[in-house]
């Protein structure tokens, strides 16, 4: 008798080497895809918080015109980047043990695929 695998052996040998791959595979395109997708929403929190600051303007080039970029590329960026804004009050409390008054502003920054929500507090 001769010694060796037979043929449904190797074909499920064959199935689960597959299976494992191809498992494999997804999950690196999965990560893939979760990564751009936190990259994107880092840039855009970077974003936010430059226009939480100062809230005048109309872009992003107008609040690091300072930093005197020359770049050509990233000043079209800039200035096509356009952040829309709201603030809500959201509590006015007088402190009356401290006489202290504490305003609590949310400041709602968003585009078309993202939003940040930005807190500013007040103590006077």
């Amino acid at each position: 008798m001769k010694k060796g695998f037979t043929l449904i052996e190797v074909m499920v040998a064959t199935m689960i080497v597959m299976i494992a791959t191809f498992s494999i595979i997804s999950l690196s395109s999965n990560s893939k895809y979760l990564f751009n997708l936190i990259s994107k929403n880092n840039n855009f929190t970077l974003k936010a918080t430059i226009l939480a600051n100062n809230r005048e303007s109309l872009n992003l080039y107008e609040d690091l015109i300072d930093f005197n970029i020359t770049n050509d590329e990233i000043i079209k960026t800039l200035k096509k980047e356009k952040l829309k804004f709201e603030v809500i009050e959201d509590s006015n409390e007088e402190l009356k043990e401290f006489s202290l008054r504490k305003e609590i502003k949310k400041i709602i920054i968003y585009n078309k695929t993202n939003q940040v929500s930005i807190y500013e507090v007040n103590i006077k």
